[in-house]
């Protein structure tokens, strides 16, 4: 039995972890094949109804309190229905009125413009019977894409014969009347967030937008990096939801390659490989933020590529010519260090786990030195030292001043970079999360992450059929989640084990695991922020998959039983994958079903 040949030995060891980094490394035509097949089929869960691939473009911004127009339908129409889609700005009150003839006008609605609807479609139920409607300004700040009146039950918009202006006119006003009406065929019956944004794109999509436009930037509480990558989809697509969203959806999607590289080059065998990546493609939490204009996805997909860098520079030692191949790897994870302390300060967190990772490196290279006579490990640790500060801090710092051209370009500063500016800006940020103490209704304490005890609703859906319901929930996959905590436990016990008789020296990859989940969470049980989502436990969630990678291939190493175990595991978290789906990607399905068979828990809210 292959458990007789691997019982308490070290050679079981020796065969799960390979001595040399380089044995099994070479990748094969099957791991080609399984790396385009998950990416292909991550990409097609990813974009599939992404969102509209069409909104308005064009607006008026009033710039004098009396502005109008009026809108003429030609004749009397039923109004049901009014939809609105505002862009940057945000602020201000528009009241809009009815009348039969022209004359005699009556109040319709009073639209006050706020920033959480911003380039979101804004639904007002009303009936009346009119000709004409007149939109008046009654306080500045906003920008009005598009307005669309709808006759309950038709999904086309009420046709009109004219607009005119009316009332004072504004100097500095920025189109006119005939922009809120020139797009007809982008305004939605029903909006939801295939046509609008939701949950935090209101603030990172939208300053993507004023980032290309040259706009005061409206989200200045993280750096500016990951709102400049969804940037790039914005200029390929315009800003409509397919566009700040393209940029997620591909980081997502890249997210799955770099993930099985960094599992076929941990554990050295095409079938680990492809099992830690079928997970991470069946993990709610990736699949969700692939498809949100958020810059969370960006940002973990750099710290998975920074703590392997960092892995795979423990793991060459310095004999043999390898001491200068070893510097790729510090610089490849200074770079992402960087890139990722330049999305979220809460990846810079993965800093100290990198620099504890490194001494034990330096440590391993000097018992090596001791035990091959190398007497140049003084100068060579010299070397790497000197180089760690160029890679490790002059690196990070010129890519997180860098990210910052665009936002002070944006803000109009003469000098482009300036460091005194950059410096009251990183103390704006911490002043503004050390301070943030109003309550959210989704917010959770860092002791409840693991335990995924409240998932934040992201996106509800309105207008929909009688009992029926549509969510977005940043919620995992449990079989991961509660899976992947539970082998991270196990991996630490048998460490120890394997540390008393011996066997630590033999595998490095639960040091570095538990190094790099430590590095992320720990600082959240001491952060002064008070208000914490389970978002914040993300860059965590990979670490756990690769746990379970862990546990797997020690149980199969050992017993005929582990692959069982394996592949009952696999099947278990496609199972509640496809039991979430619908949570995940807001597709509308039975009220009753929504709250019996997905709401498992009373804390599970949406």
């Amino acid at each position: 039995m292959q458990s007789d040949n691997y019982a308490g030995s070290d050679i079981a060891m020796r065969e799960l972890v390979p001595d040399s980094p380089r044995e099994n490394s070479r990748w094969t035509r099957a791991d080609l094949v399984w790396v385009l097949l998950l990416t292909v089929i991550s990409a097609i869960m990813t974009f599939t109804d992404l969102g509209n691939r069409s909104a308005p473009q064009t607006f008026w911004k009033p710039s004098q309190i009396g502005e109008a127009f009026v809108v003429d339908f030609g004749e009397m129409r039923h109004v049901d229905r009014l939809n609105l889609y505002e862009g940057p700005g945000a602020k201000g009150k528009t009241r809009i009125e009815s009348s039969a003839d022209g004359q005699k006008w009556l109040p319709y609605i009073e639209v006050e413009h706020k920033t959480n609807r911003v380039f979101t479609w804004k639904l007002e139920d009303k009936p009346v019977e009119a000709r004409y409607m007149r939109f008046t300004v009654v306080s500045t700040g906003y920008r009005l894409y598009e307005a669309a009146f709808y006759t309950k039950g038709v999904s086309v918009p009420i046709p009109f014969t004219d607009i005119q202006p009316s009332g004072v006119t504004g100097t500095d006003t920025e189109g006119s009347g005939l922009n809120v009406f020139d797009e007809q065929e982008f305004a939605p019956y029903r909006p939801d967030y295939r046509n609008s944004m939701y949950f935090d794109e209101i603030y990172h999509g939208r300053t993507a937008y004023e980032f290309i436009q040259g706009m005061e930037p409206y989200e200045w509480t993280h750096p500016p990096l990951g709102k400049v990558i969804l940037a790039i989809g914005v200029k390929l697509f315009d800003m409509t939801p397919y566009g700040w969203r393209f940029m997620a959806g591909v980081f997502g999607t890249l997210m799955i390659p770099v993930f099985y590289a960094v599992a076929r080059g941990m554990f050295k065998r095409t079938r680990y490989a492809v099992i830690a990546t079928a997970l991470m493609v069946l993990e709610g939490f990736h699949l969700v933020h692939s498809r949100s204009a958020n810059v969370d996805i960006i940002g973990v997909t750099f710290t998975i590529i920074m703590f392997y860098a960092m892995y795979r520079y423990g793991e060459t030692a310095w004999r043999k010519g390898d001491f200068r191949r070893s510097f790729g790897w510090l610089a490849l994870g200074g770079i992402f260090f960087g890139a990722a302390a330049a999305v979220k300060w809460n990846y810079m967190y993965g800093g100290a786990g990198l620099a504890l990772l490194l001494l034990f490196a330096l440590v391993r290279r000097w018992r090596e030195s001791r035990l091959d006579g190398d007497w140049g490990f003084a100068s060579k640790l010299l070397l790497t030292l000197l180089a760690c500060v160029i890679l490790y801090v002059a690196v990070p710092v010129g890519i997180y001043s860098a990210s910052y051209i665009p936002f002070f370009k944006a803000t109009k500063a003469d000098d482009g970079v300036n460091y005194k500016d950059l410096w009251q800006q990183q103390k704006n940020i911490y002043k503004y999360h050390k301070g943030v103490k109003e309550k959210h209704p989704f917010s959770s304490k860092w002791y409840t992450w693991p335990f995924m005890m409240r998932p934040v609703w992201y996106y509800g859906g309105k207008d929909l059929a009688p009992d029926t319901k549509q969510s977005i929930v940043a919620m995992g996959n449990p079989a991961i989640w509660w899976g992947g905590l539970a082998a991270m436990i196990v991996s630490w016990i048998l460490s120890i084990i394997a540390w008393i008789r011996g066997w630590l020296r033999r595998d490095r990859i639960v040091l570095t695991l538990t190094v790099a989940y430590l590095s992320f969470y720990v600082p959240w049980i001491v952060a002064p922020r008070s208000v914490t989502f389970l978002y914040h436990y993300f860059p965590m969630v990979p670490l756990l998959i690769l746990f379970l990678v862990w546990v797997f291939k020690w149980l199969e190493e050992r017993s005929e039983l582990g692959r069982r175990i394996t592949y009952a595991f696999l099947f278990i978290t496609a199972i509640l994958f496809v039991w979430f789906y619908p949570v995940y990607v807001g597709i509308t399905i039975d009220k009753d079903w929504m709250n019996i068979a997905i709401r498992w828990f009373s804390t599970w809210d949406f």
